[in-house]
C-alpha cells in the first residue's frame, strides 16, 4: 500500500494491505511474509490478523502450521453482491454470440464509485492471453468501458468525476473531454493499452430502463493496431450486444 492510498484509519488500511496480499498470493502466507510484503510491523500485523480471524476474514491454512489465507466471508460478501447483479446470467449468452461473432475476449464491467470493475469475462480461443480477470478494477477514465459509462451519465456527473479524482475540469483536459463527447455521441468508447501494451478495448453501455448507465460490455482486441477505423467496424457488434443486455434490465 502506497502513503498516499493510508488513511487515517491504519487499522483499517493493514486489513486492506493483508486482504491484498493474501488474495494475489498463490500459496498461504505465514505471518512474516504478510509484515514483509506488507511492510507492517509484526506485532501490528500480528494484532491485525488476530482480529481478522475473529471476523472470518482470513482463515488458518488446513495442514500448515500457523499460515494464512482469505476467509470464508470475503467469499460470502463476494457471492452475495455478485448475486445482487440480475443481468449477470443474461450476459453470458449475448456474449457467446458476441465473441463468435468477432472472435475476440469480451467482458462485462460494472461501476463501483469511480472504478469499474471486471465482473464477468467469456475468453476467445484465439485471442492472446491478457491480464484481464473477474475482479480487476481500474479508474473510469483509463478504461473502455469506464469511459462509455461516463459518456453515457449527463455533463454534470461527468465534471463531478473529473473534480473528484483530481483531475481539473474538462477545460484542463481537452483530450478526455473531447473523448467522452464523441463516445457519447456514437455510443461506443474506445481505449488503447487499457489493461496491458497492446491490448486495445471497444465497449458499449448497458443501461436500466431509465437510460442510466449501469454497466458495459466491451470486446479486447491484442495484438494488433486498433484504429478508429477498426474500432468502427466492431463497434456495430458490441453497441448491439450491450442494447440487447439493456432490454433485460428493469
Amino acid at each position: 500500500m502506497t502513503d498516499q492510498e493510508k488513511t487515517a484509519a491504519p487499522a483499517i488500511d493493514g486489513s486492506v494491505a493483508i486482504l491484498e496480499v493474501l488474495s494475489s498470493a498463490p500459496w498461504p502466507l505465514q505471518l512474516s511474509d504478510i509484515c514483509e510484503r506488507t511492510g507492517l510491523a509484526q506485532a501490528s500485523a500480528h494484532r491485525i490478523v488476530n482480529a481478522m480471524l475473529r471476523h472470518r476474514l482470513v482463515a488458518l491454512a488446513p495442514g500448515r502450521r500457523k499460515t494464512y489465507i482469505i476467509g470464508a466471508r470475503v467469499f460470502q460478501f463476494a457471492s452475495a453482491i455478485f448475486a445482487r447483479q440480475p443481468f449477470v446470467p443474461h450476459f453470458y449468452p449475448i456474449a457467446e454470440i458476441l465473441k463468435n461473432e468477432i472472435h475476440r475476449t469480451i467482458l462485462l464491467s460494472l461501476p463501483v464509485g469511480h472504478q469499474v470493475v471486471i465482473l464477468a469475462k467469456l475468453d476467445a480461443p484465439a485471442s492472446q492471453p491478457f491480464n484481464a480477470y473477474v475482479g480487476r478494477t481500474m479508474p473510469m477514465h483509463l478504461s473502455a468501458s469506464g469511459k462509455a459509462i461516463l459518456a453515457a451519465r449527463g455533463v454534470e456527473d461527468r465534471l463531478a468525476y473529473l473534480r473528484d479524482e483530481g483531475l481539473g475540469s474538462a477545460a484542463d483536459l481537452p483530450l478526455l473531454a473531447s473523448d467522452l463527447q464523441r463516445a457519447a455521441r456514437l455510443g461506443y468508447a474506445v481505449s488503447l493499452n487499457e489493461i496491458q501494451q497492446e491490448v486495445g478495448c471497444v465497449a458499449a453501455p448497458v443501461v436500466n430502463g431509465r437510460g442510466e448507465p449501469v454497466a458495459a460490455i466491451s470486446a479486447c482486441f491484442t495484438g494488433e493496431a486498433l484504429t478508429p477505423q477498426t474500432a468502427r467496424l466492431w463497434s456495430k457488434h458490441v453497441v448491439q450486444a450491450a442494447r440487447q443486455l439493456s432490454s433485460h434490465i428493469l
